[in-house]
């Protein structure tokens, strides 16, 4: 069924020789639901993967002796041991789980095409692990310079929490423009 511009309505079923046919959208809902779950069961390799990468860049940033033990990482101040753990919390984990839903979703209903809502889920996972990366160095340098305690306080609620949402909004408008990316001008009607 068409519109009276000849393009497919929404409820249409999708066209032969598309990417959406058969198996292939159920399957990826699938996979995409399952990639959500096991963010959960495979959590402490998720927490060891981002103190790694944090251990790294904090080393990139100058803290020369910054270093990955389990999920922590851990560097000295003034030649005291110090450092912060990553929790399941401070992982990508939680702030993936909207755009992996919502992807999930897309290709249960067919809405959008599968390589477009795939590829907007890989630009926000990107972006939101970037940006957690910004907010554990930013609290790794504060608690550089100010010290433990005074670091960790002034970074880790209130800038932490700016980075973390400036990196959620981030993630989301770059989610919805590649999702929606020529999606206006295919539905204007001419007069």
């Amino acid at each position: 069924m068409t519109t009276a511009l000849g393009q497919p309505t929404p409820w249409s079923a999708p066209t032969a020789g598309s990417d959406d046919v058969g198996l292939v959208r159920p399957l990826l809902s699938i996979v995409a639901a399952g990639v959500m779950i096991g963010l959960f069961v495979v959590a402490d390799r998720v927490q060891e993967l981002e103190a790694s990468l944090s251990a790294g860049l904090a080393r990139l940033g100058g803290i020369s002796d910054a270093a990955r033990v389990g999920t922590s990482v851990l560097f000295s101040v003034d030649g005291v041991q110090t450092g912060y753990g990553i929790t399941l919390g401070c992982t990508v984990a939680f702030l993936i789980i909207p755009f992996t839903g919502v992807t999930v979703v897309l290709l249960a209903v067919q809405r959008v095409s599968a390589w477009r809502a795939l590829a907007s889920l890989a630009a926000a996972i990107g972006t939101v692990f970037a940006v957690n990366q910004v907010r554990l160095l930013a609290i790794a340098e504060a608690m550089a310079t100010f010290g433990p305690a005074d670091g960790y306080a002034r970074t880790h609620l209130l800038a932490g929490t700016l980075i973390s949402t400036i990196g959620v909004v981030a993630a989301g408008t770059l989610y919805l423009a590649i999702l929606l990316r020529g999606s206006a001008s295919k539905g204007r009607h001419r007069a």
